[in-house]
C-alpha cells in the first residue's frame, strides 16, 4: 500500500468535531466502559496505557480516573489535541502528543493499548493494528472498539444514500443538518422499539445526541465490519484471542493479548 493512501484519512474531518464538541459529559463514562467490556474501571489500577486516536480526551479521562499511574494519548489533528490537552490536564501524567498511528514507534511498554472509534476510519486499519500490538507489553491487552455490519442493515440502508451527501457538504453545513436530524431522532425515540441503546439515548442530551448525529455524517472513510473482518484485523500477530462481545447489537469489543516474548534460545 502506498503511503499516500496509508496516509488517507479522516483526521482532519474529526478535527472540526472535537474543536465543536470538546466537554467531556458523565455520560462518557459509561460509554467507554461498554466499549472496553469486560475490561473493568479495576483492571486500570496502576496500570500505563496507550490511547491510540484520542479524540477530545474522553477515554483517557476516564481510565485516569479509575487509578491508571500514566497515560500516553495521542492524535493527529492540532485541534484535537489542544482539546485533549485540555480536558486531561488536571492528570500530569497523562501525556498528551500529536502523532499519527502509522508513525508509533513504542515497543513492549504499555499494559493497556486501547483504540476506541480510530480503526474503522483509517485507510490501512491492519497496519495500525500491529502497531498496537508491537506497543503492549507481553501479557498486555489490546482493547479495540468498531463498527459492526451486524445488526446494522436498516440503520446503514438509510445512512450510506445519505453519508454520500453529506461527506461532500462543508463541516458547518453538516452540524446545522445534524442539528435537525437530532430533533426529529429525539421525537422518534419514544414510539421508537425500545433497545439496550435506544434505552442509552433517551438519557442523552440534545447536544450528546447531536455530537453522535454529526459523527455519523461526516467521514470520508467510514467501515463497517462483520465478527469475522473484525476479527481477522489480529490475523497473524502475536496474539491470543480473550473476548468479542456485540455491543449493543451492532458493533464490536474486541479484547486480545499480547504473547509473551519467546526465549531466546542462542
Amino acid at each position: 500500500m502506498s503511503e499516500g493512501v496509508e496516509r488517507r484519512g479522516t483526521e482532519k474531518e474529526f478535527g472540526f468535531e472535537w474543536q465543536a464538541y470538546s466537554e467531556i459529559l458523565p455520560e462518557h463514562r459509561e460509554q467507554f466502559w461498554t466499549w472496553v467490556q469486560p475490561l473493568k474501571p479495576e483492571n486500570f489500577k496502576r496500570v500505563h496505557f496507550l490511547d491510540a486516536g484520542c479524540g477530545m480526551g474522553r477515554n483517557s479521562y476516564w481510565a485516569m480516573q479509575a487509578g491508571a499511574a500514566s497515560g500516553y494519548a495521542f492524535d493527529f489533528d492540532s485541534r484535537t489535541v489542544s482539546a485533549a490537552s485540555n480536558n486531561l490536564r488536571s492528570f500530569p501524567s497523562c501525556r498528551v502528543a500529536f502523532q499519527s498511528i502509522y508513525d508509533l514507534d513504542r515497543s513492549d511498554e504499555f499494559d493497556i493499548v486501547f483504540c476506541i472509534g480510530v480503526l474503522h476510519h483509517l485507510a490501512n486499519p491492519r497496519g495500525a493494528v500491529a502497531k498496537l500490538v508491537r506497543a503492549a507489553k507481553p501479557g498486555g491487552m489490546i482493547a479495540v472498539w468498531v463498527y459492526g455490519k451486524e445488526g446494522n442493515s436498516v440503520y446503514l440502508a438509510f445512512l450510506r444514500p445519505l453519508r454520500f451527501l453529506t461527506k461532500h457538504l462543508p463541516l458547518g453545513f453538516t452540524r446545522i443538518l445534524a442539528k435537525g436530524i437530532t430533533a426529529v431522532y429525539r421525537g422518534g425515540l419514544r414510539i421508537l422499539p425500545v433497545t439496550s441503546y435506544r434505552t442509552l439515548q433517551r438519557r442523552l442530551s440534545f447536544r450528546h445526541t447531536e455530537a453522535i448525529i454529526f459523527d455519523q455524517l461526516f467521514p470520508s472513510i467510514a467501515n463497517y465490519w462483520t465478527r469475522g473482518e473484525a476479527l481477522a484485523l489480529f490475523d497473524g500477530l502475536p496474539v491470543s484471542f480473550r473476548s468479542m462481545v456485540q455491543t449493543h447489537g451492532h458493533s464490536w469489543s474486541l479484547i486480545f493479548e499480547k504473547s509473551p516474548a519467546k526465549p531466546n534460545t542462542d
